[in-house]
């Protein structure tokens, strides 16, 4: 029996971009994260073992679905997207200075990631992320000797995260 061919010639992929929006309960549009580093959303389903006396072989059955999510955001001046991921909303006139960002684990919002074939104002969406129900429950940010930029990784579990891919792919 001979090998199959899968070597197909090497194609060189454009760069890709892809867009963090984030939304409130209580608001009908999505706001853009421009100060977005990364998300990383990880499913993952508990499992159980079942095997039969003298048996040893198992049959391992996956159960119910949990996503975490890591998400970190640059610290800029105003803490606006920082505020935001933890549920908070700037005032429009501004911060007045009485305010407290802080982590509050009933606090709910959405996130959506699109992903698009290249950085042109022009490329084409190929899929987007939908994360429903995102809850933070860790906000760390470490304050670093090198480098003049600090970063907020917020951590947190939503209640549903799935893939739409583009109609034709």
């Amino acid at each position: 029996m001979t090998r199959p061919a899968f070597n197909a010639p090497l194609t060189v992929r454009p760069q890709y971009l892809s867009l963090l929006y984030h939304k409130l309960p209580n608001e009908t549009t999505w706001t853009l994260l421009d100060q977005a580093r990364a998300i990383t959303p990880n499913s993952t389903s508990d499992e159980r073992n079942y095997a039969r006396i003298g048996d040893a072989s198992t049959l391992t059955v996956g159960g119910q679905v949990t996503t975490s999510v890591t998400l970190q955001v640059y610290m800029d001046n105003n803490l606006e997207e920082v505020a935001r991921v933890l549920g908070i909303k700037r005032p429009s006139g501004g911060w007045i200075g009485t305010e407290t960002i802080r982590l509050d684990p009933t606090r709910v919002s959405d996130l959506k990631i699109e992903s698009y074939d290249g950085v042109d104002v022009g490329a084409d969406l190929l899929y987007t992320e939908m994360i429903y129900g995102f809850r933070p429950t860790g906000f760390s940010v470490p304050e670093e000797a090198e480098g003049d930029v600090r970063i907020a990784e917020i951590n947190g579990s939503c209640s549903a995260y799935y893939i739409i891919p583009k109609a034709g792919l």
